[in-house]
């Protein structure tokens, strides 16, 4: 009985020990605020979390906002993602420090908008993945909405994003741009119907006051939008106000 007590415990301490070594995962950011009902699906857990005030955002995690509800998050470098309600956003691998920046995400259905810091080495990366489309960015303000067509729609306010199909062949390599300045546009233009091209050669670079909307087939069409009218959406207000706010 002794040495069954004695090897129990033995063994009993080898779990302890293995269970406080394993390294626990460092947050790449925070909910800084969750409005609503706003849930958080760890990678690997099955059961949604109510997310809270401050609550670390790990690499995996699965946001989704339900009706009438929406979630800012706030990544390592100062880097703002908001999501709407009924938008499911997902990080899928994020490395934020002094040395490296590469953050991929993705959008898989609903509304989204990004106050991005801009990216100051050339190898540094920050790709959103909708359904239809890849965005790449170096520190730019814009949004995308992921509908349930599985169509994408990508507006830029300031900077330029580059925009590439998401089936398209190699869209993991090569996606930086370089910043440019915000470009003065003449208003709303009529443009050509959807552009078919094929789908592992094309790519667009949308600067400021332009959208691009693009479809699973990979066509696409590229205009300018009224940002007049655009700022009167309670979707666009509401991202610009809480812009204001952290500017302060």
């Amino acid at each position: 009985m002794t040495n069954f007590l004695m090897k129990s415990a033995i063994l009993f301490m080898c779990a302890l020990l293995s269970v406080s070594f394993v390294p626990e995962q460092a947050s790449v950011g925070k909910i800084s605020f969750p409005l609503g009902n706003v849930l958080v699906l760890n990678k690997g857990e099955t059961r949604f979390l109510k997310a809270t005030f401050n609550m670390p955002v790990q690499n995996g995690d699965k946001i989704e906002t339900k009706k009438e509800s929406r979630c800012e998050i706030t990544y390592e470098d100062g880097s703002i993602v908001r999501i709407d309600e009924q938008s499911i956003y997902t990080v899928e691998k994020a490395i934020i420090t002094t040395d490296q920046k590469e953050v991929e995400s993705k959008l898989s259905i609903g509304k989204l908008w990004a106050n991005l810091k801009k990216l100051v080495r050339g190898k540094d990366s920050w790709r959103l993945k909708s359904p239809a489309a890849v965005v790449a960015v170096r520190g730019t303000i814009y949004r995308m909405n992921a509908g349930a067509d599985s169509s994408s729609q990508v507006l830029v306010y300031d900077g330029q994003v580059d925009v590439r199909p998401a089936s398209a062949a190699g869209v993991q390599q090569g996606m930086g741009m370089a910043p440019g300045p915000p470009r003065q546009v003449q208003g709303p233009r009529q443009v050509a119907g959807p552009k078919q091209v094929s789908m592992d050669k094309w790519f667009e670079i949308i600067k400021a006051q332009q959208q691009i909307v693009v479809r699973p087939d990979g066509s696409y069409a590229k205009s300018d939008f009224n940002m007049e009218a655009d700022g009167k959406l309670d979707w666009v207000r509401w991202n610009k106000e809480r812009d204001a706010q952290i500017q302060r």
